[in-house]
């Protein structure tokens, strides 16, 4: 016995004929009849019986048909909440996004999108960590990283850039370095990184050399290296989005602008990552197509070379 054959056999009570079941169901008068047949045969009792103008339910068959009507309501109750998450701009969205380009980029945007659409509510974790999104229940969650789990979806939002920078006062006390060597007489600021060693990148299109330091300072948080940055502790290597500002004003200045600087572990593209799956809400794909847009015009990399906003 299925749900189909159940709602069969209802529609042959409420319409008190094989062939009123038929109409009502868009389908033949004897694939309603084999149907009932069947569900007869499983049960093993007399469902139906006819009468001089209609068929009518034997006592089994009133029975039946009252389960019947229960279940189709909660199929219906079912089917309308799934209607209204899946297919309207409503719901309960989870995202982690990290905590520096969380609060500096991705909060504007999320709020944004919140006034929006009202009737999407969102649950915002701040994390640099990149996890289980199933077993956590996070439904959307954006990392920087090079290589992004196999597990999960993952769509590029595009490049970001590390820039290493420091205050014009502790340049100034120290020396702006002219080669990448002169870093090793530096304090650095960064990110933390295993064993205390940095094994930074450089590049200039040119040449590529590689330089292992020790960084003074290390934490997660981009805002307080670049608030020690500010205050003159020692050089940083921060992403472009964490210091755009303060290199345009001038309260911190490139180092080394003619190179590129990478950390392999660290990453260097934005990814929006999803657990795989082929319905996704309304909700969530409204979010996606959103956040994918607007990123489109935040300068996650600068538009020209740093040089020309040294100071």
């Amino acid at each position: 016995m299925d749900i189909k054959t159940l709602q069969y056999f209802s529609a042959i009570v409420e319409a008190g004929s094989m062939s009123g079941a038929a109409r009502r169901l868009g389908t033949s008068r004897s694939h309603i009849s084999r149907r009932l047949k069947a569900l007869e045969q499983d049960l093993e009792v007399q469902l139906l019986r006819r009468t001089t103008r209609r068929i009518e339910p034997t006592q089994i068959g009133w029975a039946l048909y009252e389960h019947a009507a229960r279940i189709s309501q909660e199929l219906s109750a079912l089917q309308s909440t799934v209607d209204n998450l899946g297919r309207n701009l409503r719901g309960h969205l989870r995202l982690s996004v990290p905590s520096a380009l969380g609060q500096q980029v991705l909060g504007p945007l999320l709020l944004e999108f919140a006034e929006a659409y009202p009737d999407v509510s969102l649950q915002l974790t701040f994390s640099n960590r990149i996890f289980d999104l199933v077993a956590e229940e996070i439904d959307l969650a954006i990392r920087v990283t090079n290589t992004p789990p196999d597990t999960l979806v993952a769509r590029d939002l595009g490049p970001i850039d590390w820039v290493l920078c420091a205050s014009p006062a502790y340049l100034q006390r120290v020396g702006a370095p002219q080669q990448p060597e002169d870093l090793l007489r530096c304090d650095m600021v960064s990110v933390k990184v295993p064993d205390l060693r940095l094994p930074l990148e450089l590049s200039d299109g040119r040449h590529r050399q590689v330089l292992t330091l020790r960084p003074r300072l290390q934490t997660e948080d981009m805002l307080f290296l670049r608030r020690a940055a500010e205050q003159g502790l020692g050089c940083a290597l921060l992403p472009y989005y964490a210091v755009r500002e303060e290199l345009e004003n001038g309260k911190l200045q490139a180092v080394l602008p003619t190179y590129r600087a990478r950390v392999d572990a660290w990453g260097d593209h934005l990814y929006l990552l999803t657990a795989p799956n082929l319905y996704p809400t309304l909700a969530t794909r409204a979010l996606i197509e959103f956040l994918r847009s607007r990123l489109a015009d935040i300068p996650l990399t600068p538009k020209q070379p740093l040089g020309k906003m040294s100071v």
